[in-house]
């Protein structure tokens, strides 16, 4: 019972952990590359924004990159600019297991980055009041995608959990063994 416990446990805070490591990564400023070669560069929130500084120079591919993502199936986009470091920043509302891949297959990962803004406000192109256009939240921000995307999509935080994970797992093991050879031994009765 305890080995299922203890696999259980280790599952959920897997599930966790490596979302919770690529989103912090991206709130410190640091690029989580993922494995398609576009990288996750900021996150936005109320209370706190990480994302790149915006330039005053146009990139000059900023028209292509626009076009594309345009012809693109929707995946929530909510901004496009350019930044001082020359990359285009596509801001969006969730992080589609297809996301990165489509923009993999279409940009360098030096030319593209995602900014993740999951409370950003839908913009409805059909007027105020109407809201017919914006969808509900779970269909805005696809929590479940999003979550296996950042489950899934970053192998060096997908590898860094597992590595934590078997070295917490392997000081556990020797613990439980060292206290089991400690521990004074019944001795039969004459």
């Amino acid at each position: 019972m305890t080995r299922a416990r203890d696999a259980v446990i280790t599952l959920l805070c897997l599930m966790i952990l490596v979302p919770l490591m690529v989103l912090s990564t991206a709130l410190a400023g640091f690029d989580s590359r993922h494995w398609s070669g576009i990288s996750l560069s900021a996150m936005q929130l109320p209370w706190l924004d990480s994302s790149p500084r915006g330039s005053d120079t146009r990139p000059s591919n900023i028209d292509e990159v626009t076009d594309t993502l345009i012809a693109m199936e929707d995946h929530g986009w909510a901004e496009i600019y350019g930044g001082q470091d020359g990359r285009i920043y596509i801001t969006t509302r969730r992080l589609s297991p297809s996301l990165f891949p489509d923009l993999g297959d279409r940009f360098d990962g030096d030319e593209v980055g995602v900014i993740y803004s999951p409370l950003m406000p839908e913009v409805s192109l059909d007027g105020p009041g109407d809201g017919s256009g914006t969808g509900t939240w779970w269909q805005r921000t696809d929590p479940l995608g999003t979550w296996v995307t950042l489950m899934f999509g970053f192998p060096w935080q997908l590898g860094t959990a597992l590595l934590l994970t078997a070295i917490v797992w392997t000081l556990i093991l020797r613990r439980r063994h060292s206290r089991r050879a400690s521990a004074p031994q019944p001795t039969a009765a004459p």
